[in-house]
């Protein structure tokens, strides 16, 4: 199924990913959300479809999903120029060229089980808003998710990579050794 088949709007990376792993379609698959960032909030990610002629998109923070199809893990990424889905190895091979990567702009990884981030993520979308409240991107028609599950995964708590954060965060190659099969 293509990606007209799935509820997306730009920007919205972590929405488009929860409608997603909602989709009936994937009912039955073992599902992974997968938030990529760094301590900077700079990670360069090279085939997406907002990438110049030459050159990464920097982005603060993505939400992909991995999904269990077939045998392998594979990535849906909305704003990827690669299939979709795509394989794992593939994907990130792609996606993250460790020959134009540095310390400041490689991506590191949160993992979590897609039926918890269905049950328990939350955004008010205040981080799509300007100083006086102002959208920065139009938000999407259908409503902001919100969550009563406590303890919840809170976007601007999930988006945090700094040694105080919660969550457990991978490196590629710690990605890669859980994730891809050899």
């Amino acid at each position: 199924m293509g990606k007209e088949t799935f509820k997306y709007i730009a920007n919205y990376c972590e929405e488009n990913i929860w409608q997603l792993c909602r989709h009936p379609v994937l009912a039955e698959t073992d599902k992974r959300v997968v938030i990529v960032s760094n301590q900077a909030g700079n990670c360069s990610f090279w085939q997406q479809q907002s990438m110049p002629d030459s050159g990464p998109v920097c982005w603060d923070y993505h939400v992909v999903l991995l999904a269990f199809v077939s045998g392998e893990w594979c990535v849906y990424d909305f704003d990827s120029k690669l299939e979709f889905p795509v394989g794992l190895a593939s994907y990130l091979e792609c996606t993250f060229r460790p020959t134009q990567t540095t310390a400041a702009n490689a991506p590191f990884f949160k993992v979590f089980p897609g039926d918890e981030f269905t049950r328990t993520f939350s955004s008010d979308r205040s981080h799509m808003k300007d100083a006086v409240g102002n959208w920065i991107f139009q938000p999407p028609a259908w409503d902001a998710i919100e969550s009563d599950q406590s303890p919840g995964l809170h976007l601007n708590e999930i988006r945090d990579f700094s040694p105080k954060s919660p969550h457990r965060v991978l490196s590629l190659d710690e990605l890669k050794a859980a994730f891809v099969q050899a």
